[in-house]
């Protein structure tokens, strides 16, 4: 198998491109004839993928981030214009001072610890107590898998962000964000969950690329809700994250829910 870098193509354009775009199409007719799988990717979107595709000779195509992006992008943009729709005033930009800076070295890793409590005081089975007793019972997926091996010996890297209220880079966190929310009025901070392809649990371990859900709840400790927002690039579901103040989930959810039933995304999924 080869695969044809069209970065270059994708990067032109007029009569530029067109000569790159012989020079891919010879490139794969003679891979194929040599007897390689041909495929070709890189810098692919919706304006300049057509004349790729168009190659016989190529098996596929790598359609990159872009596509899915945009996917993403106008199912973000219909999102919005629901929103206005039910009711919502909009704002926009919202921007935080710092945010980079300030989202940094948040993580603290408590999942043996947290999953433990879980097991003996919620699920209460003998059999399954600790995070060794899920890895023993096991999973199907290596991604899963992997990861809660990586969790078990993985506790106590808080970075100094262990405590939301005593913490002071997650106090500072939160007042940044609450404060723009103050100045402009806002109920909710509102955002896609994926800027990225969801990733199918088969394949996770390779196609997971990271999510917003976590970039600002649970570090900040104020509340967020992820409801269904449509669906994206190969039917693959979308969300939208809404974010409120501390002790505001009263408002939060009403928001959520007048979303959630005023769009009817939630679809119940067909099991095979």
């Amino acid at each position: 198998v080869v695969e044809l870098h069209t970065g270059r193509y994708a990067d032109l354009s007029g009569a530029d491109q067109a000569t790159e775009l012989e020079r891919i199409r010879k490139a794969a007719q003679f891979g194929k004839s040599i007897g390689l799988r041909v495929n070709a990717g890189h810098g692919l979107h919706e304006s300049n993928v057509m004349s790729i595709a168009a190659i016989a000779e190529l098996s596929e195509l790598n359609i990159g981030h872009a596509i899915v992006a945009e996917a993403l992008f106008k199912g973000w943009q219909k999102a919005i214009a629901d929103m206005k729709a039910l009711g919502a005033v909009i704002v926009d930009p919202l921007v935080v001072p710092d945010f980079s800076a300030l989202r940094k070295d948040q993580w603290c890793s408590n999942f043996k610890t947290d999953i433990e409590t879980y097991l003996v005081t919620q699920v209460k089975n003998d059999t399954i107590k600790t995070l060794d007793d899920i890895i023993r019972i096991g999973t199907k997926s290596k991604f899963a898998a992997d990861r809660l091996k990586g969790n078990k010996n993985g506790d106590g890297q808080c970075q100094d962000a262990s405590d939301v209220y005593t913490a002071q880079k997650r106090i500072a966190y939160r007042k940044a964000i609450e404060n723009q929310m103050d100045k402009l009025k806002l109920d909710a901070i509102v955002y896609p969950t994926w800027n990225n392809r969801p990733a199918e649990i088969a394949t996770a371990d390779k196609d997971y690329k990271g999510d917003n859900s976590q970039i600002i709840a649970p570090h900040t400790g104020q509340p967020a809700f992820t409801v269904p927002m449509g669906f994206s690039e190969g039917n693959l579901p979308a969300g939208i994250q809404f974010l409120g103040r501390m002790y505001a989930e009263s408002t939060l959810i009403r928001l959520a829910y007048g979303y959630e039933q005023g769009t009817k995304h939630r679809v119940p999924p067909v099991l095979k």
